[in-house]
């Protein structure tokens, strides 16, 4: 999952740790060993007792994480293909690794340079240098960051101001799939900096995006329906109908469908951290968002089968599970149908494009749906529209997404920080890559950018109606005028 400015970053990073659901284990004996995954710069260490994955790169290998061996399940579906040749399943994605020997001797020579400064630079630049993906796409010469940056590091260095170089060298790729996460103690000045700069705008902003959801959703539709709770409060699924002849569904995030119980006291990031301590002690915690998320389309959609079209709005979602995604646009599916493929950068080149279907759900709808979007649309639900582009029955209105499609990476640097970057290249079904221009919409609507600015355009013209509802509600018209003229 995925987001946007620092703390939406920071939602987006939190969730998609790759430690996630599962199904079963082949060949628990042999499956034990090191394993190095193709890309994303990973060792796999799996032994008796316990479980850990490496960060590596031709310079450095850092331990990220170690788990119990009782907590296998964990990792997601393991399969041994061969001896030698091993694949993880998470969520959409399916990863494959080749049985290697020994763990990089660097391991070693590293562990007297973690707290140097010089040495966790290096470590951070290389990690993006072999493992990020867009320096193309985002007008970025890596190597004139390290000429620059480099000659000013020192042991002198203090860890704030080494954060805050690391914090502009991210920023200046403009992903926000790509920054550093640094302790509270080397943050709170940068942040209390940010905050002073931006006074309410974040919390400010969050209001008014949960106010826009809930004025549409009040103007448009009579009786409407509201159903879970997200970090901008209640309101994860809205819909009811509109003029009796179409269904409207807002989709405001790809998370919080599994059924854990927080306090209703809690809102923005409590709210999330409460969800998250539940969500991390369930090793089939995606699956179950999953399971979440179908049950409610098979029940909205059952109740708009009647419906001449649906109108289905993500402008407001922020990002989630790819899976979740996924799981909403097979109802709107009628065949097995491909919708997109990824590839991780490898060396200089990348692995095989991994190609992503989407099978018809149980319950599905056959007619004319408008999928809205905005710039705020933003990872998981960009999935969604880029997956849209291969239904025919599907029509984007609105202004092109963010575009930071690629899962998040998350690193460890020498000094304990985590590093999260974008690694992986989407490919719609013609084989476009949308990252840093968005999902385009077959009726543009020119959004601005920024969420405050986006948020208070639609509020404030509120009460002439709003453009792209009224845009998907005139051509239900035309189109039915065209339908009853060939009878």
């Amino acid at each position: 999952m995925k987001f946007k400015n620092v703390y939406q970053t920071t939602f987006v990073l939190l969730v998609i740790l790759f430690i996630v659901s599962c199904n079963s284990v082949s060949n628990q004996k042999t499956i034990e060993g090191l394993w190095e995954r193709n890309g994303y710069g990973t060792l796999l260490e799996i032994t008796d007792t316990e479980i850990k994955f490496y960060d590596f790169t031709k310079m450095s290998c850092i331990l990220n994480t170690t788990l119990k061996r009782s907590e296998i399940r964990r990792l997601g579906k393991l399969n041994l293909i061969t001896n030698d040749t091993l694949t993880q399943t998470l969520g959409i994605t399916e990863y494959s690794f080749k049985r290697i020997n020994s763990i990089p001797k660097v391991l070693v020579d590293t562990s007297s340079n973690i707290k140097k400064q010089l040495f966790n630079f290096d470590v951070f630049w290389h990690t993006l240098d072999e493992n990020y993906a867009f320096f193309s796409e985002r007008n970025v010469d890596w190597d004139s960051i390290y000429k620059k940056y480099r000659p000013e590091i020192s042991e002198e260095t203090t860890d704030k101001e080494l954060y805050v170089m690391l914090i502009n060298i991210t920023d200046g790729l403009k992903d926000e799939h790509t920054t550093i996460l640094a302790p509270e103690v080397v943050t709170e000045s940068q942040e209390d900096s940010i905050e002073n700069n931006l006074g309410d705008h974040i919390e400010q902003s969050n209001i008014d995006m949960k106010a826009v959801e809930i004025s549409i959703l009040k103007k448009y539709v009579e009786n409407p329906k509201i159903f879970g709770k997200d970090m901008k409060g209640k309101g994860l699924f809205n819909w009811g109908s509109i003029n009796d002849n179409v269904g409207y569904l807002q989709v405001n995030n790809m998370l919080f469908f599994a059924d854990y119980v927080v306090p209703d006291s809690l809102s923005g990031y409590d709210y999330l951290f409460a969800y998250l301590d539940q969500s991390n002690s369930n090793p089939l915690y995606q699956e179950h968002e999953v399971e979440g998320a179908s049950k409610l389309m098979d029940s909205i959609v059952d109740e708009f089968q009647d419906m001449e079209a649906i109108i289905l709005d993500v402008r407001f979602n922020l990002g989630g599970y790819d899976v979740v995604s996924m799981e909403i646009l097979s109802h709107f599916v009628k065949e097995k149908t491909l919708v997109f493929s990824k590839k991780a950068r490898m060396g200089n080149g990348f692995t095989k494009p991994q190609k992503i279907y989407v099978y018809p759900s149980e319950s599905i709808f056959d007619k004319p749906v408008f999928l809205l979007t905005s710039h705020q649309t933003s990872s998981a639900p960009e999935s969604l529209a880029m997956g849209s582009m291969a239904v025919p029955s599907i029509t984007r209105i609105g202004s092109n997404t963010m575009g930071i499609l690629s899962d998040i990476l998350e690193k460890k640097l020498p000094n304990g920080w985590d590093l999260y970057l974008s690694n992986e290249v989407f490919q719609n079904f013609k084989g476009d890559v949308p990252e840093n221009i968005g999902i385009a919409a077959d009726i543009p609507i020119d959004y601005p950018d920024g969420e405050q600015e986006f948020s208070f355009e639609l509020y404030k013209d509120l009460d002439y109606g709003d453009k792209a509802i009224d845009i998907a509600l005139k051509k239900i018209i035309e189109s039915k005028s065209e339908t009853d003229q060939l009878r």
